[in-house]
């Protein structure tokens, strides 16, 4: 007999209201509202509800906001430690409190290091399991939150051979593959890139990037493979 595995809806990403007690914004998404916090357009004192919640909350009782808000003892603040390449960069994953957090922030990372301007991160439950979009950035990324990737997807399997992809969208059927998600059908790229997160042989994510105005460079694979490292060290000390 031949069991029918069960369906699994897509949770939508949160949406966020934000408010300084006059004026209300919204809804935004994390991202945005990050974005917000890390250049300070959004003050300490707003408070802060999430589409579905029926109450407000204070800023920094917000999880994500509360992890940046902790970097902050980082030389230069939280915006410093986005925007700079390599270590400060990296250095933001440490804040993660679990392996959700810790991608989003190596994903973060990982765009300040190298100048890219969208990406995906995608998760694997399981080594037997397809990989789950769990962390985007850039504009028109959000609609595939949730999305699992096949599991004939040739990034997919560049990512399982342990190997650090760069090149042109077009160099190769795995730069494709990539280029292909990023673009969404309305953007063009000059350069994608793939980076495997591996706990020794094991497959735990892979974070894909794109760039428009000029490809990445190789000194960028020396950045990713930090950004890989740190996250995979803080994924081992956070719980899952």
């Amino acid at each position: 007999m031949q069991l029918s595995r069960p369906i699994q809806l897509r949770q939508p990403p949160p949406l966020w209201f934000v408010s300084n007690g006059e004026t209300t914004v919204g809804p935004v998404r994390t991202d945005l509202l990050l974005r917000g916090v890390f250049h300070g357009r959004v003050p300490d004192d707003c408070w802060v509800r999430e589409l579905t919640w029926g109450s407000w909350r204070a800023l920094g009782e917000i999880r994500e906001v509360a992890a940046l808000r902790r970097a902050q003892g980082f030389g230069g603040g939280v915006q410093n430690a986005l925007e700079r390449p390599g270590v400060k960069a990296a250095g933001l994953i440490r804040h993660g409190r679990d392996t959700g957090e810790v991608l989003l922030f190596a994903l973060h990372a990982a765009v300040a290091a190298t100048g890219a301007e969208v990406g995906f991160a995608h998760r694997l439950a399981s080594p037997w399991e397809s990989p789950i979009t769990r962390a985007a950035h850039g504009d028109g990324t959000h609609g595939l939150l949730g999305a699992r990737i096949a599991p004939s997807d040739l990034a997919l399997g560049a990512a399982r051979a342990r190997r650090i992809v760069l090149g042109a969208p077009d160099s190769t059927g795995v730069h494709r593959a990539v280029a292909a998600r990023l673009t969404g059908g309305v953007r063009e790229l000059s350069g994608v890139a793939m980076l495997p997160i591996l706990r020794e042989r094991e497959l735990l994510a892979f974070i894909e990037l794109g760039r428009r105005g000029h490809g990445f460079r190789r000194h960028d694979v020396d950045a990713l493979e930090l950004v890989g490292q740190v996250a995979v060290e803080q994924i081992e000390r956070a719980p899952s």
